[in-house]
């Protein structure tokens, strides 16, 4: 056990950008993609990643600093600082409890594929440190170290049946065949956007169109279509984005301008090392649906994938971006908050990326959702960090000063906030987290069918996306 455990450490040791290319190439070829043409889809794939960890990089250096300034400008003196995710991914895996985990949501992964209780094959091992958080804090409140086993696998679980509800209009979105987002954080804000995609169906502002609509030609145009305009482009919500950020820190012209263009640049940075990272995943992708067919004729089954891949799309992007200013101001007035949003903040498009998908591109809808949510996101990471300051320190790593918590808003995180809390009830907490993944499994059988004849009707009458 402890040899499988030392060689799935080393292996995530090498870091996503070295073993995601080295897995896919070895999933496509277990599919059938001949050796050659798996290497170049593995090494695609890579690469985007190195370009989505330059872009990060070149987002946390340009945005890291005007962000610190505006948290002095603002006066945010809170006490739990995110740290980022990363340092989070470290702390996840730093521990037995998460090496045990990686094995054992493995196994289950597949005997529920074998059972036909899950479509999706959740490939997406590094982020798998967000289910390994949730078995720490469960380990940590309760002492209990299989209790904090079956927490994570209920986080995994459930981000799995998500995957199965969402595949379809995930694709449709993203514009990729065969593949589902099980990602620990993207897939558990779903069933909130779920739930609010229900309540803006009655709303006249926030109804679907069909995207044909927006390019009719009206003999009169008012301002609104103007200041959409201006804000449907990356490039002129970049420009008025980083313009605002610079003013609001206090800088001079020069640092105005230089935060100005490299928030326009991010912004369409970002999509091109997706769309190179999605180049890759493609032709696997179209492997496994025709390995899928020819050997699971009454199966269709899905890669589960990072969220990354969903960055790309330009209601994410413009969102994102709008809502980096959003968790700095809210995380100054939002009561109970103790959330100082630094390392995360950069990147803000990851925390609405599925409401994208959710509420199928239509760009308003989104945008309040988000606002909706980022609350949520503050509390919980709040909630969360006198433990994961706990987790960090007994895997030895001290990420703040003393006197401060760490925390980061990835774990704003409402299946590691559900489970964490179920199994601290007593006596009975273990069978209330097993009730939770009976419920999860069949429950989502039942909502797959719901969703797909949803999307069936939508596609008829509206198209894949909407406005």
């Amino acid at each position: 056990m402890q040899v499988v455990m030392d060689i799935i450490s080393y292996i995530v040791d090498l870091g996503s950008y070295i073993f995601v290319p080295m897995l896919m190439c070895l999933i496509g070829m277990l599919f059938g993609l001949k050796f050659s043409k798996a290497v170049k889809a593995g090494a695609t794939v890579g690469i985007g990643l190195v370009g989505v960890s330059i872009v990060s990089t070149l987002t946390s250096n340009s945005l890291g600093p005007v962000i610190n300034e505006m948290v002095d400008v603002l006066n945010l003196n809170l006490t739990a600082i995110d740290v980022g995710g990363s340092p989070a991914a470290a702390v996840g895996f730093g521990g037995l409890i998460g090496a045990t985990l990686i094995v054992i949501i493995v196994v289950v992964n597949i005997i529920m594929v074998a059972l036909k209780l899950t479509n999706t094959v959740n490939v997406d091992i590094y982020n798998f440190w967000y289910f390994a958080i949730t078995a720490g804090f469960v380990n940590l409140v309760t002492g209990n170290f299989w209790l904090g086993i079956l927490a994570g696998v209920t986080h995994a679980i459930l981000g799995l049946k998500v995957a199965d509800v969402m595949a379809h209009r995930t694709q449709q979105i993203i514009g990729i065949e065969a593949i589902a987002i099980p990602h620990g954080f993207a897939a558990a804000s779903a069933p909130l956007f779920l739930l609010l995609d229900k309540i803006y169906d009655h709303i006249p502002f926030l109804a679907h169109k069909k995207i044909e609509d927006d390019y009719q030609e009206n003999e009169k145009k008012g301002i609104g279509h103007y200041i959409g305009a201006i804000f449907g482009e990356r490039i002129y919500l970049g420009l008025i984005m980083g313009m605002f950020f610079g003013i609001v820190a206090g800088y001079d012209f020069k640092g105005i301008a230089d935060v100005t263009i490299k928030t326009a640049a991010l912004m369409e940075l970002f999509p091109t090392v997706v769309k190179m990272m999605v180049n890759g995943l493609i032709p696997i992708s179209n492997q496994a649906k025709k390995f899928f067919t020819k050997h699971f004729a009454d199966r269709e089954l899905y890669i589960g994938l990072d969220s990354a891949v969903t960055i790309g799309h330009p209601v994410t992007i413009a969102v994102g971006f709008l809502m980096i200013p959003v968790f700095m101001l809210l995380a100054a007035i939002l009561p109970g908050n103790t959330t100082l949003p630094l390392g995360e903040v950069p990147f803000a498009a990851f925390y609405v990326c599925f409401a994208t998908i959710v509420h199928r591109a239509n760009k308003r809808r989104t945008i309040v959702s988000s606002l909706i949510f980022i609350p949520i996101v503050l509390w919980v990471s709040s909630w969360a960090a006198p433990m994961f300051t706990q987790l960090a320190a007994d895997a030895g790593m001290e990420l703040v000063a003393e006197g401060m918590q760490a925390t980061t808003m990835a774990l704003g995180n409402l299946f590691i906030l559900i489970p964490t809390l179920l199994a601290e009830i007593p006596v009975v907490g273990a069978i209330v987290l097993v009730v939770v993944d009976i419920v999860a499994i069949f429950g989502g059988k039942y909502l797959e069918k719901y969703y797909a004849k949803e999307d069936a009707a939508f596609e008829e009458t509206i198209g894949i996306e909407s406005l």
